[in-house]
């Protein structure tokens, strides 16, 4: 599967949460909301919800986020990789966190290689 990579970005400038949404190390405001690599051969579409994870303690939880995909443009270059631009609208739901389970660890002799 050819690099995909995937931006989801508000559709206006002064959509909620604005005051967080900083470029480092300027400081100046962007309407980025998340970016990725993505690993899935199915692209986001119109109507998906931006995904949403959190750290709580040694567990790591995940919901369906308050932004809401309006639009995807995609962006192919002749060595086969993507660029995939999702424009987004901010339409909140109830926050539902659900643990993500964790795949079994690296065994030692393959992750000191």
């Amino acid at each position: 599967m050819a690099e995909t990579w995937v931006i989801y970005k508000a559709s206006t400038d002064d959509a909620p949460g604005w005051q967080e949404r900083l470029l480092m190390p300027s400081g100046s405001l962007t309407s980025i909301l998340s970016e990725e690599f993505w690993y899935n051969e199915d692209l986001p579409q119109v109507g998906d919800r931006v995904y949403e994870s959190r750290r709580v303690g040694d567990e790591v939880e995940a919901r369906d986020g308050d932004w809401l995909v309006n639009e995807v443009e995609v962006f192919s270059r002749a060595d086969s990789s993507q660029l995939v631009i999702c424009t987004c609208t901010y339409a909140p739901v109830a926050p539902q966190w659900e643990r993500l389970e964790r795949g079994a660890p690296i065994p030692l002799e393959v992750a000191a290689v």
